[in-house]
């Protein structure tokens, strides 16, 4: 009967601490330590799984782990930024990693300011630009402008085609996860790629106030198609692939951002690659095996930071075979064209990282509906 007793107690000891320990918010941790080598953590500031941003990123950490011989961790840590200072912190003064990766877009500032306390541990930055005096920090921004202004040849000669579910009216969207200059440097990219078309073209801009609800990303879509839009550029992570639901449901088409969202999607739902007629490349994965490969060869320059655009292969558009077979070939010789005049430098795209605030906000007005 005491056996019996015990039995159950220790049963009902397991169950409890399994419920608390379900409850806790922890960082997700992933690690690679098969390899010798470069000892690197990437440290998310969101989540993995939006198929676009930080999975770019991570589909590059996970190369440089499997090419390149070295050891990595993966840690998720969220949105919550009360989190982020105290994760570094510790990451920093553990003395662990030989470098340390985060999206400097988020938290750059913090990194920067961080650096001075840890001299000798080295930090990537992508998505960002340093300015300062910062030897322990190399960042690497992405021409977006660049390869949202080919996105934008693709969208306004969309919406006056013959395609099927689109309408005579020449209207296009675009739809942030909030206003950023980063954002809006995609956007203005897309206006001007979009104007080389046809001037009097219309875009709707909308803003969904969250990177990771994808249910506001596929309310916002539908509101931009009720209005004669025939195809969307959400920029918006988590977000925006609400945009692509909306787009199946509707009969619509999406331009993916980030990473090829068209094929991440191939196998698992093929209708929400079908509306993807291609995606604006931020090549964040590339250009962190390139960081490191740089690294191991003593080549890299810390306390620097580099611009990559079509001509270095950091920002583009994806050629997979749903743009093959859904975009018109008319279609796709313009693209090409633009593609060409922007690498040889006979166009040369607005920046809202740049240029000067009032010319970013004429482009964007000019096409306000």
């Amino acid at each position: 009967m005491k056996k019996r007793l015990l039995a159950v107690v220790l049963t009902c000891i397991f169950v409890i601490s399994m419920i608390v320990g379900c409850g806790k918010e922890e960082k997700k941790e992933v690690d690679n330590d098969s390899k010798d080598g470069l000892k690197i953590c990437f440290v998310v500031t969101g989540q993995l799984g939006d198929k676009s941003f930080n999975d770019s990123a991570n589909e590059g950490v996970t190369r440089i782990a499997e090419t390149l011989g070295c050891s990595t961790k993966v840690i998720e840590i969220g949105r919550d930024q009360t989190k982020w200072q105290p994760t570094f912190e510790d990451l920093a003064e553990g003395g662990e990693y030989d470098i340390i990766i985060t999206n400097g877009s988020n938290a750059g500032e913090l990194i920067q300011n961080l650096s001075g306390d840890y001299p000798e541990q080295k930090f990537i930055l992508f998505d960002t630009e340093i300015e300062g005096d910062y030897p322990n920090v190399y960042s690497i921004s992405y021409k977006q402008n660049e390869g949202s202004y080919l996105a934008g040849i693709l969208a306004a000669m969309v919406t006056t085609s013959d395609m099927e579910g689109v309408n005579p009216d020449k209207k296009i969207g675009f739809i942030g996860g909030s206003e950023h200059p980063i954002i809006t440097d995609f956007l203005v990219g897309y206006i001007e790629g979009a104007k080389s078309v046809d001037e009097d073209i219309k875009v709707y801009v909308s803003y969904i106030g969250s990177w990771d609800d994808t249910a506001k990303g596929k309310e916002t879509a539908i509101a931009q198609f009720n209005q004669g839009v025939d195809i969307t550029f959400p920029a918006a992570e988590q977000a925006g692939l609400g945009c692509v639901e909306a787009a199946v449901e509707m009969n619509k088409y999406i331009i993916g951002v980030d990473s090829d969202q068209a094929m991440l999607f191939d196998e698992s739902s093929p209708e929400k690659a079908n509306v993807i007629l291609t995606s604006v490349l931020k090549e964040v994965g590339n250009s962190l095996v390139r960081a490191i490969e740089m690294e191991q060869a003593g080549t890299l320059e810390w306390g620097t930071f580099e611009k990559l655009g079509l001509k270095e292969d950091g920002a583009g558009i994806a050629d997979n075979k749903y743009y093959q077979k859904n975009v018109p070939d008319e279609i796709k010789a313009a693209v090409e064209v633009g593609r060409e005049e922007v690498m040889a430098g006979n166009i040369v795209v607005t920046s809202a990282l740049s240029d000067e605030e009032a010319k970013v906000q004429k482009i964007i007005d000019s096409v306000a509906p």
